[in-house]
């Protein structure tokens, strides 16, 4: 499946969880935002944010462009709360991209070198598995 995973954070445990819902891609590594390589016609973004307001500029255009052109649906993993999370979703639903309603909350962390436990990457992979279906 076409797909790639980005994400903005400097939290150890967002990077973690990064890497290892990219093992789903065939052909590439998570990336952070703004991406290094272009998105082109994405089946699935798979977008990691532990901030969700008050964005530097270049994440907020990047999370405004993501329109059918860039990526046909989005998902979206964070540590940040449901409302944050309801607000951002609005954002990139303006935008027009398809974002699953199904997010992916972690617990946040003070620690920010706290990588993701096993359990947390157990939840990922339930949570991949449900989104999948939903995918247009």
């Amino acid at each position: 499946m076409k797909m790639r995973v980005i994400y903005f954070s400097k939290k150890k445990k967002m990077s973690d969880l990064a890497l290892y819902l990219s093992k789903n891609s065939d052909e590439y590594k998570p990336d952070t935002i703004p991406p290094d390589y272009s998105l082109d016609k994405e089946k699935l973004l798979v977008l990691g944010m532990s901030q969700l307001s008050k964005l530097p500029d270049v994440v907020r255009r990047f999370c405004m462009n993501l329109g059918p052109a860039i990526t046909k649906n989005v998902a979206l993993f964070t540590d940040r709360s449901p409302e944050e999370a309801a607000e951002f979703i609005k954002v990139l639903r303006e935008s027009g991209a398809n974002v699953l309603d199904d997010v992916l909350y972690v617990k946040s962390e003070f620690l920010p070198f706290k990588g993701a436990s096993g359990e947390e990457k157990r939840r990922a992979d339930e949570w991949f598995e449900k989104i999948l279906p939903r995918l247009k």
